[in-house]
């Protein structure tokens, strides 16, 4: 029996790892321990030194420790006592914030070192964006309804005597004042601390989603009337609640796009999916895989470092928003289009857009989807993954899912909105009656078979021939000619959507 004056022997904890993560804001020290440590921030410590004492720890041999990069001047461990001391050296001051982190199922107890920064120190830019078309506005408190914009049918040619052919006026530019960018802020999932699924061979989720959401970047970047925005630039964690307020509060965007690659213990699962957040609660999705999925995903706070905001309540509160808004029905769309793009390059997982509680996806007044690329786990995807072409294949499809959304559904103050503007304004000229002309003798073999006769009162009646190449599809050859489909199934004599390689179609010229 012990003496009531004699204390219990304290149990030694052990620095097995220590490793850091820079973001443009922060930089995070982990130290990966045997248990939980009792800490204290010594008194010694400056606004450019921290000291951490650590009296029940130590160290069972030599650790490697993090680089001197800035912000960080140097860091080490020292003898204090019967423990270790964190001596951690800083080119500018910093706030600390020191907190530990209970086991999960990627790691053991930590001991989180957070540096937050007075001066961020840039990674990589975090905004590029296209020639810009009008400044975005300071507040956008709501999604303004989207109509989609239908094809002008010209009027048939009236039979009247002919008159003087209308000249076409000369290409306007939008107003800057009244048209603007559409933001889309691009998530590449997990990152630091968090590094998503982990393939057969070792590669990290996190790698894969960055490497993605970068080709989707210098795709939106290019084309007129979108603005793209990196929630993340580099690899370093950020909580889920953070990486929407990137996005809608300090880039204001209108769309938002999370990426991400999917793991699963069965390695045949295969395909992309799309998802939106669910109507019916953070607990409720449309399938046992969406629900699945969203959970594990919503673990990746705990994982990289952060709690996770929980409760209907909140959800509850966002989703009435969000109705209001239309942010959520637009989403839905949006998502489909997306579905269709990815479908002509591979396997989907589901073909329609899914719906769970993804913590990441709770903001309202933007539209906001999860874009599963494929499963990490399997190896035959897994490779495809950490393909260069295969990633700048994906991004190119959610790219032209979302272009296409907004040329279906301009919003009102878009640079989409004045290109349906000037659409219809050469509708309109080219509807007006023209002097017949007789037509030139065609010499060339090639060109006579290229151009035919079109339908009575089209405005230009000449059409090619365009022979279907891989990659094509009905959708993307209607977008590349500006041509309704209904118009090219019914000169094709169209069932439906499906064409071909090597197919021929007939293509008005306007």
């Amino acid at each position: 029996m012990l003496a009531s004056g004699l204390a219990l022997p304290v149990l030694a904890v052990d620095i097995t790892a220590v490793r850091s993560w820079r973001a443009p804001d922060n930089t995070r020290l982990v130290l990966d321990l045997s248990g939980p440590v009792a800490h204290q921030l010594s008194p010694d410590s400056t606004p450019a030194r921290l000291i951490i004492e650590l009296p029940d720890a130590r160290t069972a041999g030599p650790i490697a420790l993090p680089a001197a990069i800035a912000p960080l001047k140097s860091v080490r461990l020292e003898k204090s006592g019967q423990g270790q001391r964190l001596v951690i050296d800083t080119l500018q001051e910093v706030t600390p914030r020191v907190f530990q982190l209970p086991p999960n199922e990627k790691y053991s107890q930590r001991l989180v070192v957070d540096l937050l920064l007075k001066v961020p120190v840039p990674i990589a830019s975090t905004v590029t964006e296209a020639a810009p078309v009008a400044k975005v506005p300071d507040q956008v408190t709501s999604i303004p309804v989207m109509r989609p914009v239908e094809p002008v049918t010209p009027a048939a040619k009236p039979a009247e005597k002919p008159v003087i052919s209308v000249p076409e006026p000369a290409p306007e530019k939008p107003d800057q004042r009244r048209y603007r960018n559409i933001v889309v802020a691009i998530d590449a999932g997990h990152g630091g601390e968090d590094p998503g699924a982990i393939g057969a061979k070792g590669t990290h989720e996190k790698n894969v989603t960055l490497a993605i959401a970068r080709e989707l970047e210098a795709m939106l970047k290019a084309e007129p009337g979108l603005t793209a925005v990196l929630t993340r630039t580099g690899d370093y964690f950020i909580p889920l609640q953070e990486r929407r307020r990137i996005a809608r509060y300090q880039h204001k965007a209108d769309i938002f796009i999370s990426i991400h690659a999917d793991a699963a213990e069965n390695r045949a699962a295969k395909g992309a999916s799309v998802f939106a957040l669910s109507l019916k609660g953070a607990g409720t999705a449309t399938s046992r895989f969406a629900r699945m999925l969203a959970e594990r995903e919503n673990r990746s706070d705990l994982i990289g470092g952060a709690s996770i905001e929980s409760g209907d309540d909140t959800l509850r509160n966002v989703l009435a928003d969000m109705v209001v808004a239309g942010s959520l029905d637009h989403s839905l769309h949006m998502g489909r289009n997306i579905i269709d793009r990815l479908g002509g390059l591979t396997s989907l997982h589901s073909k329609r857009v899914e719906q769970a509680g993804f913590a990441v996806l709770k903001e309202p007044g933007m539209m906001s989807l999860l874009v599963e690329t494929g499963f990490i786990s399997n190896p035959q995807e897994e490779e495809n993954l950490i393909s260069k072409e295969h990633q700048r294949e994906l991004a190119r499809a959610i790219f032209e899912g979302v272009l296409r959304y907004n040329q279906r559904y301009p919003a009102p103050d878009s640079y989409f909105a004045w290109q349906a503007e000037q659409r219809s304004k050469k509708t309109v000229i080219a509807s007006a009656p023209r002097v017949e002309k007789k037509p030139e003798p065609v010499r060339d073999s090639t060109r006579a078979e290229a151009l035919m006769s079109g339908q009575s009162g089209a405005p230009e009646s000449k059409m090619i021939r365009y022979r279907i190449a891989p990659g094509d599809n009905l959708t993307r050859i209607a977008d590349r000619h500006q041509v309704s489909l209904a118009d090219l199934r019914s000169l094709n004599n169209l069932q439906d959507d499906t064409v071909k390689i090597g197919q021929t179609l007939k293509i008005p010229v306007n």
